[in-house]
């Protein structure tokens, strides 16, 4: 899910920059010092699950766990996942360095909107395994359209790989679903404290 260099045009990579600097300042005035050892858990997790890709295009398919990560980081998630993905670029040369920005947006913002519907109890009328399924599979979902918006917007002849790419992410979706599930269930046998703590 990755966006490479040069897929994107200045003004979408400069404008996303911008948006994802704000959204990390946001991350960091929000976090507390009881907060690091967590975030940077759950930064390394997110580094791990993005090893396993598979190409698709101007882009690629990979775990990205942002549903479990939002639902334990809140507006917290930002940072996190941002430390991971420029470690990523620079060190591995996955995605690119122009669109960081990009990537951080496209990666980091569905994590805070799971957050949000846990947060509206909308889920909480589901069975635990249904809800802990809908966790994962938002996660990849949000992620996936706003991939998709990014391409449309970055230029015209990525109109048809965007919507192509919306259909391609679907049995990501299930599968980070599924992960996300067996994932939590784990907690919740072996931490069954943490899962409450968080609200989850």
């Amino acid at each position: 899910m990755h966006i490479s260099d040069g897929v994107l045009s200045v003004q979408v990579a400069t404008t996303l920059g911008v948006v994802a600097v704000g959204m990390c300042a946001y991350s960091l005035k929000k976090m507390k010092n009881k907060d690091i050892s967590l975030c940077a858990a759950m930064s390394a997790l997110f580094f791990i699950a993005s090893f396993i890709h598979i190409p698709l295009g101007p882009t690629q398919i990979h775990l990205v766990l942002v549903g479990v990560i939002g639902a334990f980081l809140g507006s917290m998630s930002f940072l996190p996942i941002a430390i991971a993905l420029i470690l990523q670029a620079t060190l591995l040369g996955y995605g690119g360095i122009t669109s960081l920005g990009a990537n951080i947006v496209v990666m980091a913002l569905p994590a805070y909107l799971v957050y949000i519907i846990l947060r509206m109890n909308i889920l909480n009328k589901l069975n635990e395994k249904i809800k802990f399924f809908i966790i994962g599979f938002l996660g990849v979902f949000f992620a996936t359209v706003l991939l998709a918006l990014v391409l449309l917007f970055a230029k015209s002849e990525y109109a048809i790989a965007s919507y192509a790419i919306v259909l391609a992410y679907i049995p990501a979706m299930v599968l980070e679903g599924i992960i996300t599930l067996f994932l939590l269930m784990y907690i919740k046998k072996a931490m069954p404290g943490l899962l409450k703590e968080y609200k989850i």
